[in-house]
């Protein structure tokens, strides 16, 4: 009996700290009074991130729900990620980072150097220059940035710049340049078939320059044992040695 009364009693200890613990948590001293943003931004304003976080944060400093808080911060636009915070006693500390636009995706989406596809003001992201084009299935995004910095590398000793990547339907790619070239460099079949390819590209591109008497319009390296070159004064086409 005495044992079981003692039980009673704590139980009732547990439930009236409770009931004080959730009157406490509720007092309007808690009542978040600042959001401080943190971050490297340049995209991102104050207006939008007011228009896209009005209503969505309720709560306190104890009450709101912080994965909420997030995934209202990451809903502005130039948003890639946000991490949230809380500050005695009254402040969330939400620091965000901003997508950094590498090229503009076909269906009119910017794609980030991360391989990630959003929604923005086109203006905003070409305020350091042109964006690269990019056109394919949605899958490829991440792959198709992979590409084009591994093309970017390649052709920068040879002066020819990347305007384009194209993948098909078939995940076949192609890339055109700054001049208006057009590459076709096919399908990764076997795995690193196409890095291949561009490893002869870069090769060949003197030589076939050469041929031409001027550099290539269109260079096509589908072929199992060479390339066919058009442009200039004709066209060429050079095998594998």
């Amino acid at each position: 009996m005495n044992w079981l009364a003692r039980l009673c009693v704590i139980g009732a200890s547990l439930l009236v700290l409770g009931a004080a613990a959730t009157w406490l948590m509720h007092r309007s001293w808690f009542d978040l009074e600042r959001i401080e943003l943190r971050g490297d931004l340049t995209h991102v304003s104050s207006a939008a991130i007011r228009a896209s976080i009005a209503g969505r944060i309720s709560g306190n400093f104890f009450t709101a729900k912080l994965e909420e808080v997030r995934r209202a911060f990451e809903a502005v636009p130039w948003v890639a990620a946000a991490s949230v915070r809380r500050v005695w006693p009254n402040r969330l500390v939400v620091t965000l980072r901003e997508h950094r636009a590498l090229g503009l995706w076909s269906d009119g989406r910017l794609l980030s150097d991360a391989g990630r596809l959003f929604a923005a003001n086109l203006a905003e992201a070409e305020m350091y220059g042109p964006l690269a084009q990019f056109d394919g299935p949605e899958m490829f995004a991440g792959e198709a940035v992979r590409r084009y910095y591994e093309l970017a590398a390649r052709l920068a000793p040879l002066s020819l710049g990347v305007s384009g990547v194209e993948i098909s339907e078939r995940a076949s790619w192609a890339m055109t340049t700054d001049a208006g070239q057009r590459f076709e460099l096919g399908r990764d079949e076997p795995a690193g078939r196409l890095s291949e390819r561009i490893v002869l590209l870069v090769a060949a591109y003197p030589r076939v320059s050469a041929q031409l008497g001027a550099p290539p319009r269109r260079i096509d390296l589908r072929y199992p044992n060479g390339l066919a070159a058009a442009g200039g004064k004709g066209s060429s086409t050079a095998r594998k040695s």
